[in-house]
């Protein structure tokens, strides 16, 4: 079975760049949302009529959620020919970079920058994985 949440955040944040880690807050929940519930909070939130396969919200210093929806998620493993182990780990790294203030949507150099360091640190944690 899957590894607990708790140990997948641990262990993101001793490979993230200490930069990047010291911006997270101190506690990080992992929440598991349906499809009807993202799509609504995906629509509030970030105006697109659509489930997402993760939200995350920092409410603050100390605290932030990462919200994601387990059959987007399966869904686009399946489309991108990721197991659902590795998707859900990609997906919780991306929750906790938006968490550390890191936002792929503000420009492309910062897409980039994103994506480098999801990279990164995904390979370290499956390095069997085609890139």
């Amino acid at each position: 079975s899957w590894i607990m949440t708790e140990d997948v955040i641990k262990i993101v944040k001793r490979l993230l760049p200490r930069a990047v880690a010291k911006k997270l807050p101190s506690k990080i929940k992992v929440v598991s949302i349906s499809l009807r519930e993202s799509r609504i909070l995906n629509k509030r939130y970030r105006k697109k009529n659509n489930p997402s396969n993760v939200l995350s919200f920092r409410y603050n210093k100390d605290y932030g959620e990462i919200l994601v929806c387990s059959e987007v998620v399966r869904r686009e493993a399946k489309e991108q020919g990721n197991t659902y182990k590795y998707q859900m780990t990609w997906m919780i790294l991306h929750g906790m970079l938006h968490l550390a203030g890191m936002h792929h949507e503000k420009s492309k150099s910062s897409a980039k920058q994103t994506a480098k360091l999801e990279k990164t640190v995904l390979f370290k944690l499956f390095p069997s994985q085609k890139y």
